[in-house]
C-alpha cells in the first residue's frame, strides 16, 4: 500500500514538474505577433507618386553643419550638409546632394545666379521657414528627389531646367500672395516630371493658386513638357496663363487631386498647348475662366 502511494505521489511530482516546465517555456517563448496594415492616408502615397520616404536627405545620411553658402568654384560638390541658411551659386556644374537648406531671407533659398549653369540639387530638403518667396530660381537646373515645404512659391523653371521625382507641398500664404507649387515665368527647354506638386494646405483647407502656373504676359515660354506628375490644390490646379505667348507645351500622362476652387485645368485647349489624360481623357475640356484675376 505504502508503495503504491508513493508511487502515485511522484507521478502527481512529475506532472507538477511537467507543467511548471510548460508554463515557463510559456511565459518565456516570443510574444505573440500579428501583422498590421495601414493604408497611405493620400492618393499620391497610394499611386507611388514621390512623397516624404523618397525624397529629401536619405534616412540615415549624417550631416555637417553649416551657414550660408556663395559658391564660386566651378565643378564644386557639397554633400551631407546642414545648411542653416541660404546658397547662392556664382559658378558652373555645382551639386548638391544629401543635405537640408533651411533658409529665411524673403526671396530664394538657392540661387544660380545670371551667367552659370548646370547647377543640380539630388536628395535635397529646402525648408523656407515660411518667408522665402521662391524655393530655386531661375535657369539652367535639375532637380532630383528634392523635398520642398514652407515656402511662398516653389521652383521658378526658366531655360532649361528640369524638375523630377519631387515633392512640393505646405504652401505658406503671406499678404498679396499668389502661392504656386511650381511656376513658369517664360523660358525655353524645360522638363516637369514625375512630381508631387501641392497647391493645398490640409491643416487650414487653404487652396493656393496653382500647383502649376504656366507663363506671364512679359516673356515667352516654348518647348514645355509637363509628364506623369501628381498635382492637386489651386483655384486651376493647372493654369496657363491667359496673356500666354507660347509653342510647344505639351502636357500627358499627369494625375489630378480632388482639391481645386474652380476646376483642374484653365486655357488647356489653347493653340500652344497640347493636353493629354486627366481631367480630359479625350472628352469635352474642363470650364474655363469666367472673368476675374488670372490668379489668387
Amino acid at each position: 500500500m505504502k508503495g503504491r502511494t508513493s508511487l502515485v505521489a511522484l507521478a502527481a511530482l512529475a506532472a507538477l514538474a511537467a507543467v511548471a516546465v510548460v508554463a515557463v517555456v510559456v511565459l518565456h517563448g516570443p510574444p505573440p505577433t500579428s501583422e498590421v496594415y495601414t493604408e497611405p492616408s493620400t492618393a499620391w502615397a497610394l499611386d507611388g507618386f514621390p512623397g516624404p520616404a523618397t525624397t529629401g536627405v536619405p534616412t540615415g545620411t549624417m550631416l555637417q553643419s553649416s551657414g550660408s553658402l556663395v559658391v564660386k568654384r566651378d565643378g564644386t560638390v557639397l554633400d551631407g550638409l546642414d545648411i542653416d541658411g541660404c546658397v547662392d551659386v556664382k559658378a558652373d556644374d555645382v551639386t548638391i546632394r544629401r543635405s537640408r537648406i533651411a533658409c529665411a531671407r524673403p526671396t530664394t533659398a538657392v540661387r544660380l545666379h545670371d551667367g552659370y549653369r548646370g547647377l543640380i540639387l539630388e536628395d535635397v530638403e529646402i525648408d523656407g521657414r515660411g518667408v522665402v518667396s521662391t524655393a530655386v530660381g531661375f535657369t539652367h537646373y535639375t532637380l532630383r528627389r528634392v523635398d520642398i515645404h514652407d515656402v511662398i512659391d516653389g521652383p521658378r523653371l526658366g531655360d532649361e531646367t528640369i524638375v523630377e521625382d519631387s515633392y512640393v507641398h505646405d504652401l505658406v500664404r503671406a499678404e498679396g500672395s499668389h502661392n504656386d507649387a511650381l511656376q513658369i515665368t517664360g523660358g525655353s527647354g524645360i522638363v516637369v516630371r514625375h512630381n508631387t506638386l501641392i497647391a493645398y494646405r490640409e491643416d487650414s483647407g487653404d487652396l493656393f493658386n496653382a500647383a502649376v502656373m504656366v507663363g506671364s504676359s512679359s516673356a515667352p515660354v516654348s518647348d514645355v513638357l509637363i509628364e506623369g506628375n501628381y498635382l492637386d490644390g489651386g483655384n486651376y490646379t493647372v493654369n496657363f496663363h491667359d496673356g500666354l505667348v507660347a509653342s510647344d507645351i505639351v502636357g500627358r500622362d499627369n494625375t489630378f487631386g480632388p482639391h481645386h476652387r474652380y476646376g483642374p485645368l484653365a486655357r488647356g485647349d489653347l493653340d500652344s498647348v497640347t493636353w493629354t489624360g486627366q481631367p480630359w481623357d479625350g472628352e469635352s475640356p474642363a470650364p474655363e475662366p469666367s472673368g476675374g484675376s488670372d490668379q489668387g
